[in-house]
């Protein structure tokens, strides 16, 4: 685990910081294991204009690490998890379970019964470590008769009595 990271919620201020973050992360983890029309699409998705748009309407946090936002995710209000991205030279150091963790607690607390999400090829083992499972795999066509290929994941979460 990173010495000195904390976990915080997303701020607007963060935006430029979390936008390089989520477009380096998918320019490098992705473009050994997807084909470019795929990545293109991926970076077309997080744009500026949506992942402003995620954080301010759901809960969004952040890893840093001294000035340095190392890694983020997103909990949308329809109990889907968007957005998780760690800076690929600190992936595989526990940030990404960090991020979870805090996220499932929010989940928790807010009396969410299942999580959902979109997993890449890439991130699809890192969710099962941590209770997702596979609902289904599907595909994106994208250009040059090419594909973008995912998992629709989800985990069930305990259910706290209100009176507990």
């Amino acid at each position: 685990m990173e010495q000195d990271l904390r976990v915080r919620e997303f701020h607007e201020s963060d935006l430029e910081a979390v936008y390089a973050l989520v477009q380096n992360s998918v320019a490098v983890s992705y473009r050994d294991v997807y084909p470019a029309e795929a990545v293109a699409l991926f970076l077309e998705d997080h744009n500026r204009k949506r992942i402003l748009e995620d954080a301010l309407s759901g809960y969004c946090v952040i890893a840093e690490k001294g000035n340095e936002i190392l890694g983020t995710g997103t909990l949308l209000e329809d109990n889907h998890l968007r957005r998780f991205y760690i800076n690929p030279a600190h992936q595989y150091t526990g940030i990404g379970k960090l991020i979870y963790a805090e996220i499932e607690k929010r989940a928790l607390r807010d009396r969410i019964e299942t999580l959902r999400l979109g997993a890449s090829l890439l991130s699809k083992r890192f969710w099962e470590s941590v209770g997702f499972v596979v609902d289904s795999e599907e595909y994106i066509p994208v250009e040059n008769e090419r594909r973008l290929m995912f998992f629709w994941m989800s985990k069930n979460l305990p259910v706290v009595n209100a009176d507990s």
